[in-house]
């Protein structure tokens, strides 16, 4: 058997057995959610940015929840910290977030709101927590949480060039600069 059947063949291993999980009948038991890419750049993003995007969190790249983006981790290295989010960064993150969605038949169930969830609100553990052993988010009210909660219960397309163009360019205006 050549490499390629390998490789297929594992592949095609891998994708029965992750659709096998859930029911047990070898169907995926939720539906695959696809929340608004619009509403992700311009709420969600910057909130997994401020919350998650840390350098020894979701920035590794080995992380499979990972977050890039200006202030953080770059998806390419000659990006300068500081430049704007461009396609790319947006796009990874939101399908790393959308893949944290679909763990569950019931988005409330998904790791993405769990994981970051203390555990007395019902999260899951979590190694993301401050030097007070506090997660990223106290209860199911907080704020932030909220932005993403209310995200995972939309409908749409993923991020669009064009909508990460209009919130690079929105943002520089909230900071009194020139629109790029």
């Amino acid at each position: 058997m050549s490499v390629k059947s390998y490789a297929s063949l594992a592949l095609a291993v891998t994708c029965s057995s992750v659709l096998a999980c859930g029911t047990g009948s070898g169907e995926y038991s939720g539906a695959l959610p696809s929340p608004d890419g619009a509403r992700f750049v311009t709420d969600v993003y910057p909130v997994l940015l401020r919350d998650c995007g840390f350098v020894d969190c979701h920035g590794k790249a080995e992380r499979f929840f990972r977050i890039v983006g200006p202030g953080r981790v770059r998806l390419d290295a000659s990006t300068k910290p500081d430049d704007p989010a461009n396609l790319a960064e947006v796009q990874l993150t939101y399908q790393r977030a959308l893949s944290m969605l679909s763990s569950s038949a019931n988005i409330d169930d998904t790791l993405l709101l769990r994981k970051p969830l203390e555990l007395g609100a019902g999260g899951q553990g979590h190694k993301g927590v401050d030097d007070l052993g506090r997660n990223v988010f106290a209860s199911v009210t907080d704020p932030s949480y909220l932005v993403l909660r209310t995200w995972a219960r939309t409908s749409g397309a993923p991020p669009t060039a064009a909508q990460v163009a209009a919130a690079v360019a929105a943002a520089a205006v909230d900071q009194g600069e020139a629109a790029p």
